[in-house]
């Protein structure tokens, strides 16, 4: 029976996947990805959006490299959305280029995927990785597939399976179960809408303007999570994603909680008329910094939503590419010295700790317990803020002192005065310090 050798095997054709092929393979490694879907893309699905500073440190010609991306986004922000009212918050300015773009995963992911080809990374569909291959050590060596005669060996896997991490758990790297508090289920759907409607309905000047909104209140029930609406070139991508563990406490259908949103009165005008074109649900990582599993074993790195690295709020993407890039830059570094073992691995996590990545997850380490643990931020201050928007605009007319002392009933009827207090310093501590 042949013996299939390789300089390194990608678990994973994802953004992290791609990203370390994509980096081995450019230093002429022999690389080879193994994917799960038909294609790169055909089952992975996020909000929409994509960093522009990842994309450009995995390609820095990007720009002739004609990349599938849908809008740049010229406006981000926050939506505060109560039963009959919503407050919006977003920035835009003339004066900074696009931090972000929005795309549609199954396009931009299978044209990502090429770019790590043209470079000589072999990318393998439609194969399930069952297992690993060990050495007399217990190193891994390779890895077992679902396909005839479908070992393949290498000094060094890559893991980024992404969120369902059934293989790191098989290293011993995470624990056996994923826990129901700490990850969410997002459902989006993509509405299709012709150019002219889209930049009609959001304000947008153009095809080279593009918004981004995440949406908080009503839009989830009340519940710890949020809902994003992102414009796409004829389309837009709508979601919500919702801790797993209050759909089940609550008995909810995340379709329901979706379908709710959508049909929102304040809602519907940006929707209707709109054709479904896509629908899908996945899981959402948000262990934080104190539930990360370990990186590194020997002869394998773990990179991307496997690692569990995304922050609430500000999704994984860019965090995938970067961290599929490191991992990748150890393996070179690896088959220079010819170090496999954890200990010489090790390196890959303190990159990590230099980059953004460790650095941001440190700092957020608290945010998925602060919102699970105080859901009035998502309920009581999101219907006051609108409240107290509504009395003050409406208030010419009115002696203003009696609109303020309103206010602040408004507020006081909701929260105590030492909670309020409380909530704010705690806020502070979890998004601050």
């Amino acid at each position: 029976m042949a013996k299939f050798t390789y300089d390194a095997v990608v678990v994973g054709a994802g953004p992290a996947g791609v990203s370390a092929g994509l980096t081995m393979a450019r230093q002429g490694l022999k690389v080879i990805i193994i994917e799960r879907g038909r294609f790169a893309g055909a089952k992975n699905l996020s909000g929409g959006t994509l960093y522009t500073h990842a994309l450009l440190e995995l390609l820095p010609d990007l720009w002739d490299r004609d990349p599938p991306l849908e809008r740049p986004v010229t406006e981000h922000g926050f939506w505060f959305l109560s039963k009959g009212a919503v407050t919006r918050l977003t920035h835009r300015s003339e004066q900074l280029a696009p931090v972000s773009y929005t795309v549609l995963r199954a396009r931009f992911d299978r044209w990502f995927a090429e770019q790590a080809m043209e470079v000589g990374a072999l990318l393998i569909g439609k194969t399930t990785v069952t297992d690993f291959l060990r050495g007399g050590r217990g190193e891994v060596v390779g890895i077992t597939t679902d396909r005839p005669e479908g070992d393949l060996y290498a000094p060094i896997v890559i893991v980024a399976e992404g969120v369902n991490n059934l293989l790191t758990q098989k290293l011993g790297l995470a624990k056996a179960d994923l826990w129901p508090e700490y990850v969410a289920l997002g459902v989006k759907e993509v509405i299709g809408l012709s150019e002219e409607e889209v930049e009609k309905r959001f304000g947008l000047w153009g095809s080279e303007e593009g918004l981004a909104v995440q949406i908080f209140g009503d839009a989830t029930i009340g519940l710890p999570g949020a809902a994003f609406l992102y414009t796409n070139r004829k389309s837009v991508s709508l979601g919500v994603a919702v801790i797993l563990e209050d759909l089940v406490l609550h008995q909810l259908r995340p379709y329901e909680v979706l379908e709710r949103f959508k049909n929102h009165r304040l809602m519907h005008p940006y929707l209707q008329g709109g054709k479904s074109l896509e629908y899908g649900a996945h899981l959402i990582p948000e262990w934080g910094y104190d539930h990360l599993p370990a990186l590194v074993g020997d002869g394998v790195l773990v990179a991307g939503d496997a690692a569990g690295f995304v922050v609430s709020l500000q999704g994984g993407s860019n965090m995938a590419m970067i961290s599929g890039k490191l991992a990748g830059e150890v393996a070179v570094e690896a088959h220079r010295q010819g170090g496999f073992s954890a200990e010489f691995l090790a390196q890959y996590r303190h990159r990590l700790e230099k980059s953004f990545i460790l650095q941001d997850l440190k700092k957020f380490r608290r945010l998925t317990d602060f919102l699970n643990e105080n859901p009035r931020f998502v309920t009581i201050y999101t219907d006051f803020l609108n409240e107290a928007l509504g009395r003050y605009l409406a208030g010419p007319g009115m002696p203003m002192r009696g609109v303020q002392r309103d206010i602040i009933r408004a507020l006081h009827k909701r929260r105590s005065w030492p909670g309020v207090t409380r909530d704010l310093l705690n806020f502070a501590r979890v998004m601050l310090v």
